[in-house]
Protein backbone atom coordinates (compact mmCIF):
# COMPACT_ATOMS: atom_id res chain seq x y z
CA UNK A 1 0.00 0.00 0.00
CA UNK A 2 3.06 2.03 0.42
CA UNK A 3 4.12 1.46 -2.80
CA UNK A 4 0.86 2.47 -4.36
CA UNK A 5 0.72 5.83 -2.28
CA UNK A 6 3.91 7.18 -3.70
CA UNK A 7 3.25 5.87 -7.03
CA UNK A 8 -0.43 8.02 -6.81
CA UNK A 9 1.57 11.03 -5.34
CA UNK A 10 4.02 10.67 -8.30
CA UNK A 11 2.28 10.56 -10.76
CA UNK A 12 -1.08 11.99 -9.79
CA UNK A 13 -0.98 14.33 -6.86
CA UNK A 14 2.09 16.36 -7.59
CA UNK A 15 0.75 16.92 -11.25
CA UNK A 16 -3.03 17.46 -9.95
CA UNK A 17 -2.04 20.39 -7.50
CA UNK A 18 0.52 21.88 -9.74
CA UNK A 19 -1.91 22.29 -12.03
CA UNK A 20 -5.09 23.02 -9.77
CA UNK A 21 -2.54 25.58 -8.25
CA UNK A 22 -1.81 27.32 -11.44
CA UNK A 23 -5.23 27.67 -12.82
CA UNK A 24 -6.95 28.76 -9.34
CA UNK A 25 -3.71 31.39 -9.44
CA UNK A 26 -4.55 32.36 -13.44
CA UNK A 27 -7.99 32.72 -12.77
CA UNK A 28 -7.68 34.57 -9.49
CA UNK A 29 -4.66 37.02 -10.93
CA UNK A 30 -7.31 38.45 -13.94
CA UNK A 31 -10.90 38.28 -11.35
CA UNK A 32 -11.70 38.85 -7.71
CA UNK A 33 -12.28 35.44 -6.37
CA UNK A 34 -13.82 35.91 -2.98
CA UNK A 35 -13.82 31.94 -2.27
CA UNK A 36 -11.56 30.07 0.53
CA UNK A 37 -12.21 26.80 -0.46
CA UNK A 38 -12.90 24.50 -3.72
CA UNK A 39 -16.97 24.27 -3.28
CA UNK A 40 -17.06 28.32 -2.82
CA UNK A 41 -14.64 28.56 -6.17
CA UNK A 42 -16.37 25.94 -8.34
CA UNK A 43 -19.65 28.35 -7.68
CA UNK A 44 -18.24 31.45 -7.98
CA UNK A 45 -16.63 30.61 -11.37
CA UNK A 46 -19.80 29.43 -12.80
CA UNK A 47 -20.82 33.27 -12.47
CA UNK A 48 -17.58 34.30 -14.10
CA UNK A 49 -17.49 36.42 -17.50
CA UNK A 50 -13.67 37.10 -18.71
CA UNK A 51 -12.05 40.17 -20.10
CA UNK A 52 -9.39 39.79 -21.99
CA UNK A 53 -6.31 41.68 -22.35
CA UNK A 54 -3.79 42.30 -25.21
CA UNK A 55 -0.56 40.99 -23.58
CA UNK A 56 -2.34 37.88 -22.57
CA UNK A 57 -1.03 35.32 -24.73
CA UNK A 58 -3.93 33.16 -26.88
CA UNK A 59 -2.76 29.88 -24.70
CA UNK A 60 -3.47 31.32 -21.23
CA UNK A 61 -6.68 32.74 -22.40
CA UNK A 62 -8.08 29.74 -23.75
CA UNK A 63 -6.15 27.77 -21.02
CA UNK A 64 -8.26 29.59 -18.62
CA UNK A 65 -11.34 30.10 -20.20
CA UNK A 66 -11.36 25.99 -20.86
CA UNK A 67 -10.83 25.59 -16.52
CA UNK A 68 -13.76 27.99 -16.04
CA UNK A 69 -15.72 26.02 -18.25
CA UNK A 70 -14.71 22.63 -16.78
CA UNK A 71 -16.26 23.59 -13.47
CA UNK A 72 -12.80 24.09 -11.53
CA UNK A 73 -13.40 21.49 -9.21
CA UNK A 74 -11.82 18.11 -8.65
CA UNK A 75 -13.80 16.62 -11.48
CA UNK A 76 -13.31 19.31 -13.79
CA UNK A 77 -9.45 19.53 -13.39
CA UNK A 78 -9.19 15.55 -14.23
CA UNK A 79 -11.22 16.36 -17.02
CA UNK A 80 -9.36 19.26 -18.15
CA UNK A 81 -5.88 17.76 -17.77
CA UNK A 82 -7.28 14.14 -19.26
CA UNK A 83 -8.24 16.19 -22.51
CA UNK A 84 -5.30 18.23 -22.75
CA UNK A 85 -3.43 14.84 -21.92
CA UNK A 86 -5.27 13.29 -25.07
CA UNK A 87 -5.38 16.11 -27.75
CA UNK A 88 -1.56 16.01 -26.90
CA UNK A 89 -0.62 12.51 -27.56
CA UNK A 90 -2.67 12.97 -30.92
CA UNK A 91 -1.30 15.44 -32.81
CA UNK A 92 2.16 14.01 -31.66
CA UNK A 93 0.86 11.23 -33.27
CA UNK A 94 -0.78 13.30 -35.86
CA UNK A 95 2.40 14.97 -36.63
CA UNK A 96 4.98 11.77 -36.37
CA UNK A 97 2.54 10.23 -39.86
CA UNK A 98 3.79 12.81 -42.16
CA UNK A 99 7.63 12.04 -43.15
CA UNK A 100 7.53 15.62 -45.19
CA UNK A 101 6.13 19.15 -44.91
CA UNK A 102 4.48 18.42 -49.04
CA UNK A 103 2.92 15.19 -47.40
CA UNK A 104 1.33 17.21 -44.71
CA UNK A 105 0.11 20.05 -47.25
CA UNK A 106 -1.09 17.19 -49.49
CA UNK A 107 -3.28 15.73 -46.41
CA UNK A 108 -4.82 19.52 -45.69
CA UNK A 109 -8.62 19.08 -46.82
CA UNK A 110 -12.49 19.16 -45.70
CA UNK A 111 -11.66 14.72 -44.63
CA UNK A 112 -9.05 15.94 -42.39
CA UNK A 113 -11.29 19.10 -40.40
CA UNK A 114 -13.82 16.52 -40.32
CA UNK A 115 -11.64 13.99 -38.32
CA UNK A 116 -10.83 16.44 -35.83
CA UNK A 117 -13.87 17.58 -35.14
CA UNK A 118 -15.08 13.96 -34.52
CA UNK A 119 -12.02 13.46 -32.72
CA UNK A 120 -12.53 16.48 -30.85
CA UNK A 121 -16.28 15.20 -29.59
CA UNK A 122 -14.32 11.72 -28.74
CA UNK A 123 -11.84 12.98 -26.42
CA UNK A 124 -14.17 15.31 -24.40
CA UNK A 125 -16.34 12.10 -23.84
CA UNK A 126 -13.11 10.24 -22.60
CA UNK A 127 -12.00 13.39 -20.71
CA UNK A 128 -15.78 13.09 -18.78
CA UNK A 129 -14.64 9.51 -17.87
CA UNK A 130 -11.07 10.38 -17.10
CA UNK A 131 -11.23 7.69 -14.48
CA UNK A 132 -11.03 4.66 -17.31
CA UNK A 133 -8.28 5.94 -19.62
CA UNK A 134 -5.66 6.44 -16.64
CA UNK A 135 -6.76 3.42 -15.32
CA UNK A 136 -5.30 2.21 -18.75
CA UNK A 137 -2.19 4.74 -18.71
CA UNK A 138 -1.08 4.46 -15.10
CA UNK A 139 0.42 1.77 -12.85
CA UNK A 140 -2.51 2.05 -10.81
CA UNK A 141 -2.84 -0.80 -7.62
CA UNK A 142 -6.02 0.94 -5.79
CA UNK A 143 -8.16 2.97 -7.16
CA UNK A 144 -9.42 4.13 -4.09
CA UNK A 145 -5.63 5.30 -2.62
CA UNK A 146 -5.24 6.97 -5.83
CA UNK A 147 -8.82 9.08 -6.00
CA UNK A 148 -8.10 9.52 -2.33
CA UNK A 149 -4.23 11.21 -3.03
CA UNK A 150 -5.32 13.39 -6.22
CA UNK A 151 -8.40 14.91 -4.57
CA UNK A 152 -6.38 15.67 -1.39
CA UNK A 153 -3.47 16.92 -3.52
CA UNK A 154 -6.59 19.12 -5.63
CA UNK A 155 -7.70 20.16 -2.25
CA UNK A 156 -4.77 21.54 -0.50
CA UNK A 157 -3.37 23.09 -3.98
CA UNK A 158 -6.64 24.89 -4.15
CA UNK A 159 -6.93 26.30 -0.99
CA UNK A 160 -3.23 27.38 -0.87
CA UNK A 161 -3.49 28.86 -4.17
CA UNK A 162 -7.23 30.71 -2.44
CA UNK A 163 -5.38 31.68 0.49
CA UNK A 164 -2.04 33.29 -0.88
CA UNK A 165 -1.55 37.04 -1.53
CA UNK A 166 -2.01 37.87 -5.50
CA UNK A 167 1.42 39.25 -6.08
Amino acid sequence: MFIDILKALVFAGFPVALFSYYLVKLTRGKTILKSNNATELKKELKEITLEHKEEESYFVRILRKKFIKFGGGFYGILALMTYLHVEFIQVVDFLKNFTSFADFIDSIGFKMLLNFFIEAIMNLVVAFTWPLYWIKILPIGSLWVWLSVTFLSHWFATKYALTREIQ
